[in-house]
């Protein structure tokens, strides 16, 4: 019998999304089930393109894109608020149905850092998930209790980046 997993990719490094999605793979690799909410990021990026050839390719794969983008604004604020509840909602819609064996939760910290959701809220409802589903949740500053009810935590740390000698961003690097 598969003991379902709670697992954390966080950390200020580079790569938390990227290796959820590696993750994806190496499911679907196996004939798993696979459902992937971005509760942050809207746009195309490699990996989810490959991600959407391997859907279109197997059935294995299901993705959600609730997010409403990178900017933290105030006035953006609001809109991410309801687009993240909306994704908390299909989140939960499939933790319920049991319909996926590896349901990724991309950028989900940020509903708690923001306080859109209260660890409170959040963690019976992973609890109550099907005992074999394995639940990734990735982003920065998830938390303590979050942390603490984790099987695996990965923290990515940065240890240089290439930004910061004015190489900017890259096809087939950063996205």
């Amino acid at each position: 019998m598969t003991t379902g997993l709670l697992m954390i990719y966080t950390g200020p490094g580079k790569g938390k999304t990227c290796a959820a999605f590696g993750q994806a793979m190496r499911a679907v690799g196996q004939g798993l089930r696979v459902c992937l909410i971005q509760f942050v990021k809207n746009r195309a990026c490699g990996e989810l393109v490959s991600l959407e050839k391997l859907a279109a390719t197997t059935g294995l794969v299901e993705i959600h894109q609730v997010g409403s983008g990178f900017s933290w604004q105030d006035r953006e604020m609001t809109r991410f608020r309801e687009s993240a509840l909306a994704g908390w909602q299909l989140a939960r819609e499939k933790l319920d149905a049991g319909a996926c064996d590896l349901l990724i939760l991309d950028e989900f910290t940020y509903l708690l850092h923001f306080e859109v959701l209260s660890a409170a809220e959040v963690l019976p409802v992973f609890r109550q998930r099907p005992a074999a589903m394995h639940l990734l949740v990735t982003g920065r500053n998830p938390g303590e209790e979050l942390l603490a009810a984790a099987d695996l935590v990965t923290e990515m740390q940065e240890i240089r980046h290439p930004f910061k000698k004015g190489v900017k961003a890259q096809k087939g690097v950063e996205w």
